[in-house]
């Protein structure tokens, strides 16, 4: 609580010091018994309420970078603590085990989204909280690796249930992904809250349809022979690929940086503004040899970009299956969402559709990110509304397969955690390529669904 002027008093009271705050919604009075630290910009002080028990009242100088992680802590304790009183309303027979806002490594549990505990005779509740500041994307993940963590320490005959709290402007995010989270019985509930911390419950059904729209013309590339063989001379060249786009056009990239584009078969040349190039193909050959070779040692700007290109070169060593065109790329739009993740769109010669989720580093979230786009392509494929995309292949009826690539040593270790929460419907394959991808591109790990690598399997 903010110390202001007008809405705190600190006085001597029969011989005693006490400090009162207060505001529009709050007031606290506390008697100051001593001081326990002193330190830049903190003040650590015992105090004790009427008629309570002693406890800890810090002073902060908001001004001094010194308090800030403390301020941030401060702030996460408050939401625990009126987490804590949510689920007492909600569960008033239910004994409150545990309840936390501390950062678990181990687990890779996030401070950020306190979590709970709760249990009543053989059932249990995993519980966790999402700030009203905070994004509603990220907590699923923790809710799912906290509920994993409770069921696996608890008898087998014991029930464990999933409950969700969200601020009352989140919710259909959450919603649309639990309807595919159905391999173990979770058994969510959601529950949405308002700025006074009074919470209740909501029909996941109630909360909306999705929220995207996708490409509504698709032209394949028009080459002529001479570019044709610019770009399988171009394809040889190291770091540099040539990924093709919906209007029809073609971006050559060094590195994933764009440095030339076939648009109506002329090629237009530059890194910010792009002219027409007038020049015969060898000389953008040169250029395209002469840019990689100024990037080799520099840092990577655009990783994903130009692991893009290299999956999109390699496409038959990830799955022989399927067709090497077209493959598309940001086939979906998403609605007041900036993904992350690159992800493209391919289909077999049977027209099922492959959903590649690419990622360059570990990513604890990129199970459920991948879970967002792949529900969006089923959705939109059911109702018939990606044919266009794939001309002259007739789209089977099927769900779509999804992909998650990275290098094999860059799946986070929760992501098999969550994976095994994926409904049976989802045929998931996650697909390593070797560390040094950028050199030589080759696949070096597959697993289906949640299998874990050999190494990291119990023994019998």
């Amino acid at each position: 609580m903010p110390l202001t002027p007008g809405a705190h008093v600190l006085e001597i009271r029969s011989g005693k010091v006490w400090i009162d705050v207060w505001n529009e919604t709050r007031s606290v009075s506390r008697q100051l018994l001593k001081i326990e630290a002193r330190r830049p910009g903190v003040l650590d002080c015992t105090v004790q309420r009427f008629g309570g028990k002693p406890g800890r009242l810090s002073f902060l100088d908001l001004d001094r970078p010194q308090t800030a992680h403390r301020a941030l802590a401060g702030l996460r304790e408050n939401f625990r603590e009126q987490f804590r009183r949510m689920l007492s309303r909600q569960f008033p027979a239910w004994e409150i085990k545990a309840i936390s806002c501390g950062m678990d490594l181990q687990r890779s549990l996030s401070p950020v989204f306190p979590r709970a505990c709760l249990k009543r005779g053989n059932r249990q509740l995993a519980a966790i909280a999402c700030p009203p500041d905070h994004d509603e994307a990220a907590m699923l993940t923790f809710g799912l690796i906290w509920h994993h963590h409770i069921r696996s320490q608890s008898p087998e005959d014991v029930h464990t249930g999933l409950c969700l709290f969200l601020p009352e402007t989140a919710g259909a995010l959450t919603a649309h992904r639990l309807r595919w989270l159905t391999a173990r019985s979770l058994n969510p509930r959601i529950f949405r809250f308002n700025q006074h911390g009074l919470a209740g419950e909501v029909d996941p059904q109630d909360l909306g349809n999705l929220d995207t729209s996708v490409a509504q013309s698709y032209a394949p590339p028009q080459l002529n022979a001479e570019l044709e063989r610019l770009l399988r001379r171009l394809h040889s060249i190291p770091g540099v690929g040539c990924c093709p786009e919906l209007s029809g056009a073609i971006s050559i990239r060094a590195q994933g940086i764009e440095f030339a584009r076939i648009e109506r078969e002329q090629i237009w040349l530059g890194l910010d503004h792009k002219q027409r190039a007038a020049c015969h193909t060898e000389d953008v050959e040169r250029f395209a040899a002469r840019f990689s070779e100024l990037l080799e040692n520099a840092p990577q700007a655009a990783p994903e970009r130009w692991l893009e290109s290299g999956v999109r070169i390699h496409l038959s060593a990830i799955d022989p299956c399927l067709l090497p065109e077209p493959v598309h790329g940001q086939v979906l739009t998403f609605a007041g969402n900036d993904r992350e993740l690159l992800d493209l769109l391919a289909i077999s010669p049977a027209g099922r559709l492959a959903v590649l989720e690419l990622k360059t580093a570990e990513d604890i979230h990129l199970p459920l990110q991948a879970l967002d786009y792949w529900m969006r392509i089923a959705w939109h494929a059911e109702r018939n509304e990606l044919q266009h995309l794939f001309p002259g292949i007739p789209i089977a009826r099927n769900t779509p397969k999804l992909y998650l690539l990275a290098p094999a040593m860059s799946f986070h270790p929760s992501n098999p955690v969550v994976l095994s929460y994926f409904s049976p419907e989802i045929e998931v394959e996650r697909t390593g390529i070797n560390p040094d991808w950028q050199k030589r591109f080759h696949v070096v790990l597959r697993l289906k669904g949640a299998e874990e690598p050999i190494s990291h399997r119990s023994c019998p």
